[in-house]
């Protein structure tokens, strides 16, 4: 049976690394091959199952690591033997006759780099053979040496008679034709299987002896794997290979406390033990080394963890409802799999009574299965109450804090039993993070009568009207992703829904489209009235793509500064076209034809939209959706004006009269190479920039047609407020649009609702209007008008830190401290908080989004959304402030089944149906059965 895990548990243990970080893969990465960083991946990916297997990779590495065995080759001589052996093609194959009149013409220039970098191949083929024999011979390998059958499998290929005569030449004799010819022959195409299966061999020795050597610098022991019927996991001195200075935990699991229940304060170092104890189950099922001082473990048939679980809104699934199908598909593995489950702060995205009964039902559930292995940490420490009283193989540990004066000292050893160690608040004093919003308020917001409307202020003190325009619109690394804003290959992201350009130059400006928006209301709606124009246009991009991109590849390449030498080097290229197969000069013919076909249907492009819309003279305006706006046309006018003059250029019109059935002559091409690329050069950098531009606008003007998108009207920054009467996340086919208005006097709001009813989707919907807005691109609205804002902030998928060494609940405190340090420096920001403080216990949960939320709400200038589960913060905010306006998605229960509106009403919601969906996904039945 395969060892199965999934990409969750990949992430939660940075076996591979998450947008350039570094991770356990990249620990034992010291490989000298190309190869044997494949092999290196493939072991991470498809760990081992069955316990011979395990412990013979494990002494073969533990056997070199004691030797200090280096790698017997050099880089360099993988790096001509790969290529050379990628090549099958038998159009490359050596030959011995060497006297063709071509070649002979051929080496008056120089030796061709192929048939140079296939002589070089074989050389250093050669050479590895005997190196491989020497280093097998230098080896101390006996029988049933847990080496013996990698070292039986070379030495047979090397036997092999085919190869008795490159293990007998002399190295440094010269080569002849005939001889290389012969070789390459062998190598390549009658034992290439052979000496492939050589290469891997040494692939595998080089993983080997990198972490032979891992093991080694770093002093990780060797688990030894027992069979599955033990059940048991026993790992001394046990630590994350991440962090520096790591503090070793010791644990034992077994059928009799196959489940560990683990509690601690906020930054106690719950969530990296949890990671190295995993982690180390991971590799050991590898068969490499781990950090810890001992280890020895029962094979199971894998691992699932959820430590760092997302929402996915391209499953229309909330945070919560990630957590129940998460659940679900562990308990489906459950059935047939003897498995190590960890489950970090177990349905943290729910109100806590819910979470609570389904921490203490699943925890239950899970102690039933003692054929597998599972760790469980929680803030609600009133369920372990419960189950000491219910199941008799729960391990109760937790990590403890100890206080100095106002400062929580971790340990970060594992003791037994229960904490009730609350120190949430604290963090939050410590950070600062009240008084400096408190200090923003005094420097920026001065405190308002009710109904009190100021001028809006900046960083300088100036009113608006002397805001500078060029400021850059502010959105980190942690919004982009919130919003899944950026990515070409991301799925579902708002870029890839837009990026329906047809160049490569679209691409690049519609990227820094996004990657920087606009703050000046001006720039922004003009912008806009680009989109709308071509949107009413309804045209079609004029260019073949292929065609298109060899026009571009052919401007691109340049020419000589004058027109003898740029004939003299097409010359050149005809000459060696003609007597040397070169395909240089028949690119550049191809090239030529397909700028001259671009500029046609330029050409053909601009006298259309002249007829129809340019000159404004003509009564019908070939627009297939709205009705047409004249303002709208004028942003673009002139720059089809200047496209049209450019391609009416008189240069440029013999160019132009040329058939594509005509061929040209040499001299002709050379003359129309120099005049595009030399004469004309400075013409064709601005014509292509505007085609990048016109790509963007048409593919930009098509995606808002096809979903009915609108246009947002851009307002100065001091009318302060956003306004759109129907408002819907653009990745969702039929999204539920809703009204949302924020201004002066109700500049924040607070968001409640059951899970699943639609919060984290609105926040989401809510944010990336606002970013698009900022682009002056469409947003998926019926309408929109909006103050632009200095930047966006949002906190929705935080994530921990282990590089830096923070919880999940101190990677909340720092992002809030983040976006206060902004709010507080008098920037004008849109922020969405969502389930602030979800990763600590209730009550520090509820004191710190309480006061949180009252601080921020002095800041008027901004606007806020904040969502929460702990419904008792709004009543508690209704009383102490005046600019809030409360608002929820409901659930409406059809019998035991929840139905979500999505649309939402004012006031504060107390639905509660965590448990409801828990029972209706029949997940503890599956457990159970």
């Amino acid at each position: 049976m395969l060892f199965t895990t999934d990409q969750q548990t990949l992430d939660d243990l940075n076996l591979f690394g998450k947008h350039g970080s570094d991770s356990v893969y990249q620990i034992f990465n010291r490989t000298h091959t190309r190869g044997g960083a494949a092999i290196l991946e493939e072991m991470f990916r498809y760990p081992l199952s069955d316990a011979e297997a395990i412990n013979r990779r494990s002494g073969i590495i533990q056997y070199f690591a004691s030797r200090g065995t280096a790698f017997p080759f050099e880089s360099s001589d993988f790096d001509a033997i790969e290529p050379y052996m990628s090549s099958t093609d038998g159009r490359t194959k050596l030959s011995d006759q060497e006297d063709s009149m071509v070649r002979r013409l051929s080496n008056l220039v120089a030796m061709d780099a192929d048939t140079q970098a296939i002589h070089k191949g074989i050389i250093t083929l050669t050479a590895l053979f005997k190196k491989i024999k020497a280093f097998l011979a230098a080896l101390e390998v006996q029988e049933g040496h847990p080496y013996q059958s990698d070292q039986d499998g070379i030495l047979l290929l090397l036997e092999d008679p085919s190869f008795e005569d490159v293990l007998a030449r002399p190295l440094k004799a010269k080569w002849p034709a005939a001889e290389l010819a012969a070789y390459d022959q062998l190598f390549r195409f009658r034992h290439r299987d052979t000496v492939i299966r050589l290469l891997r061999y040494i692939y595998q020795l080089d993983v080997y002896l990198a972490v032979s050597t891992i093991a080694l610098s770093r002093g990780f022991a060797f688990p030894k794997a027992l069979p599955q019927d033990r059940h048991l996991l026993n790992l001394e001195g046990v630590y994350h290979p991440q962090v520096k200075n790591a503090v070793p935990n010791s644990i034992q699991i077994n059928p009799d406390s196959s489940v560990v229940f683990l509690t601690g304060a906020n930054m106690a170092g719950k969530s990296t033990f949890m990671k190295s104890l995993s982690i180390a189950l991971y590799l050991a099922h590898m068969g490499f080394p781990v950090a810890a001082s001992a280890m020895e473990f029962a094979v199971l048939d894998g691992i699932y963890t959820t430590i760092n679980l997302p929402d996915d809104l391209g499953m229309g699934a909330s945070h919560f409802y990630a957590e129940v199908l998460r659940a679900k598909k562990v308990a489906t593995e459950l059935k047939t799999k003897n498995l190590f489950v960890v489950f970090d702060e177990l349905f943290r995205g729910t109100n806590v009574k819910d979470a609570c009964e389904a921490t203490i039902a699943f925890t239950t559930a899970f102690a039933a299965k003692r054929n597998s292995l599972f760790v469980i940490s929680t803030h609600i420490i009133e369920a372990g109450d419960v189950l000491k009283a219910r199941c008799n193989n729960i391990n109760f540990v937790y990590l403890p804090t100890l206080m100095e004066g106002t400062h929580p000292v971790y340990t970060y050893t594992l003791e037994q039993g229960i904490t009730a160690d609350r120190h949430g608040m604290i963090i939050i004093n410590n950070e600062g993070i009240l008084e400096l919003l408190d200090k923003g308020t005094e420097k920026f917001q001065p405190r308002r009568s009710r109904g009190e409307i100021p001028t809006a202020k900046y960083r300088d003190g100036n009113t608006a009207d002397k805001a500078e325009s060029t400021k850059p619109f502010i959105a980190d690394k942690q919004t982009l992703n919130d919003l899944n804003l950026l990515g070409k290959y991301k799925p579902n992201s708002i870029y890839s829904l837009f990026n329906k350009v047809r160049t490569a130059g679209g691409e690049r400006l519609l990227q820094e489209m996004f990657q920087f928006p606009l703050t000046d209301a001006e720039q922004i709606n003009r912008r806009s009235l680009y989109f709308k124009y071509f949107q009413q246009q309804d045209l079609e991009f004029p260019f073949k793509g292929e065609t298109f991109a060899l026009a571009e590849s052919y401007l691109g390449t340049g020419t000589a500064g004058n027109y003898p030498a740029a004939f003299a080097a097409v010359a050149m290229k005809k000459l060696q076209g003609s007597f040397l197969r070169d395909e240089q000069y028949e690119v550049m013919y191809t090239g030529l034809m397909a700028t001259i076909a671009m500029l046609k249907a330029l050409r053909n492009f601009l006298n259309h939209m002249g007829e129809t819309s340019g000159d404004h003279t003509s009564s019908g305006t070939g627009k297939r959706s709205g009705t047409y706006d004249p303002s709208a046309a004028e942003p673009y006018e002139q720059e089809r004006r200047q496209l049209h003059s450019l391609v009416q250029d008189t240069r440029l019109q013999a160019l132009l009269s040329t058939q594509q059935s005509e061929s040209m002559t040499f001299v002709q091409v050379a003359k129309y190479d120099y005049l595009l690329k030399h004469t004309l050069q400075k013409e064709m950098e601005i014509l292509l920039e505007s085609i990048y531009r016109l790509d963007v606008y048409l593919a930009v003007s098509q995606v808002a047609r096809a979903n009915g998108f609108s246009y947002a009207e851009a307002l100065p920054a001091e009318k302060n407020l956003i306004h759109t009467s129907a408002l819907w996340h653009p990745a969702l086919i039929k999204g539920v649009a809703n009204v949302l208005s924020l201004h002066q006097q109700e500049n924040m709001m607070f968001l409640t609702g059951a899970n699943m009813a639609g919060k984290s989707t609105f926040m989401k919907a809510f944010g990336i209007a606002v970013y698009m807005a900022h682009m002056g691109f469409p947003v998926a609205a019926k309408d929109m008008q909006f103050s632009v804002k200095d930047g966006l902030y949002s906190s929705i998928n935080v994530p921990d830190d282990l590089n830096m060494g923070y919880s999940h609940f101190y990677a909340e405190v720092l992002r809030v401290k983040t976006v206060a340090r902004e709010v507080a420096s008098g920037k004008s920001l849109v922020v969405l908080f969502d389930e602030l403080f979800k990763g600590t216990n209730v009550k520090d949960a509820y004191d710190a989004t309480l006061a949180v939320t009252q601080k921020f709400s002095d800041y008027r200038n901004c606007f806020f959304v904040i969502s929460t589960h702990i419904i008792e913060v709004g009543e508690a905010l209704q009383k102490s402030t005046d600019n809030l306006q409360f608002s929820y998605l409901p659930t409406v229960m059809e019998g035991n089944v929840p139905r979500y509106t999505y649309t939402l009403q004012q006031g504060i919601t107390s639905d509660r149906q965590g448990m409801l969906i828990i029972e209706n996904e029949g997940i503890l039945e599956i457990i159970d059965n």
